[in-house]
């Protein structure tokens, strides 16, 4: 029943890991940021770990290779992990990110992670071991003296770089930024705790191992529970790297629903405006996506032109400012209206409705409008502000400006 549960819960976590991992390589691609990089490799190491710890994955490995191969890789994993981890939190501190400092850093703690891993290689590699035994391969093969040697090397390797890994999360600072410092330092605090969860599992395996060797063999079944260590360590990591992930990730996703019907309007009769179809793997990258739906928006925008007319925005701020005894747009009653945005949609939506009736631009000279009202926001500010015009397309004051817009061009004509 237990290893049952493990399985589940190691698949469980493996693949969550390992999704969260994968995102985090395709926003590397395209930010070309060492951080998201080391923090992908984080999440995909961690993912192996418990794929390779998964009792099923474990034994159909030592079948297909050696026996126990697994008992090998994990503890490999465990420290590339780490090591990752610790280069990510150097580069989370400014100070650190020199070039020297770097440098400095890779040659103090190059030979620690690389030597160990070459000596717990070795050690395996010369050790007589039988049938893989899952969760308890140290308590399993306590009496072998490789693999005693092993643990033991394992186990100090860990320890001394997990310790330091912490002492870096600790120190974090980052001047000018108190208010991303504080999240990041919520987040490194988690990171920390899942660190140090990895050490409660060296400790169980340890006092396994003893009680096995000075012939109480049943502390050898302890071994197992210590795999519950490793799944806390798991869980607290992912919070930590992935609660400053998720939000933005979901944010993003919104948005780009949001700015749909936005971007619908100002495309529709300009195909030309609309890049190329990207492969569904990289349509999930939400960023990207929302980078690429921003871009034809402004592009189609640009495409309208020809039908912008100052009527529409005019028609706006008339009822804003002539609506006597009735609620209007812009008061403590309406937290979601912004007087530009709206302007700036009503003279979208007036355009797009030209552009499909007519199919030639009308408005006469005096009403042409040469810039749209928010075409000077920041680019820092252009992702909300599109945000904000893509909820203003269907404001009541939006709609009937247009109307008004239309039956001034009416008039017009007739006259």
């Amino acid at each position: 029943m237990w290893i049952d549960a493990v399985t589940v819960i190691n698949m469980i976590i493996a693949t969550a890991t390992g999704t969260l991992g994968i995102g985090k390589a395709m926003s590397a691609r395209h930010e070309k940021e060492l951080t998201l990089w080391l923090t992908s490799s984080v999440l995909l190491f961690a993912a192996a770990i418990f794929l390779l710890a998964t009792p099923v994955v474990y034994r159909a490995v030592g079948a297909i290779t050696s026996p126990n191969l697994s008992g090998l890789l994990v503890p490999v994993a465990t420290l590339a992990c780490v090591a990752h981890a610790h280069w990510l939190t150097q580069l989370w501190q400014p100070d650190r990110r020199t070039q020297v400092a770097l440098r400095r850093a890779a040659m103090i703690w190059g030979p620690v992670y690389g030597g160990a891993i070459v000596l717990m290689v070795g050690l395996y590699a010369t050790a007589d071991l039988g049938p893989a035994a899952p969760l308890r391969f140290a308590a399993a093969y306590a009496h072998v003296p490789q693999v005693v040697a092993f643990q033991l090397v394992y186990t100090v390797a860990l320890i001394t770089t997990v310790v330091a890994t912490v002492r870096q999360c600790r120190a974090l600072a980052l001047p000018g930024r108190p208010d991303f410092a504080g999240e990041l330092k919520k987040s490194v605090g988690f990171f920390a705790l899942a660190l140090g969860f990895d050490l409660v599992n060296v400790a169980i395996t340890l006092t396994a191992m003893i009680g096995v060797a000075t012939g109480h063999a049943g502390l050898g079944d302890i071994a197992e529970t210590a795999w519950l260590a490793t799944i806390c360590s798991c869980i607290a990591a992912n919070w930590g790297l992935g609660r400053m992930v998720v939000p933005t990730l979901l944010e993003e996703f919104r948005d780009d629903r949001v700015l749909e019907p936005l971007w619908k309007t100002v495309t529709d009769g300009a195909p030309g405006v609309i890049l190329a179809p990207r492969s569904w793997w990289n349509r999930l990258n939400t960023r990207v996506t929302l980078g690429r739906r921003i871009t034809e928006v402004r592009d189609g925008e640009k495409h309208l032109s020809p039908w912008w007319s100052v009527v529409p925005g005019l028609a706006v701020e008339y009822q804003v400012t002539n609506q006597e005894g009735r609620r209007v747009p812009g008061d403590q009653q309406d937290q979601a209206w912004d007087l530009v945005a709206a302007k700036d949609a009503a003279t979208l939506l007036y355009a797009a409705q030209l552009r499909r009736r007519i199919g030639a631009p009308t408005p006469q000279q005096g009403e042409r409008l040469m810039k749209l009202p928010g075409m000077d926001v920041s680019i820092s500010e252009e992702r909300a502000h599109l945000v904000r015009v893509a909820r203003h397309l269907t404001h009541p004051t939006v709609l009937q400006a247009v109307k008004l817009a239309h039956a001034k061009a009416a008039s017009t004509m007739q006259g």
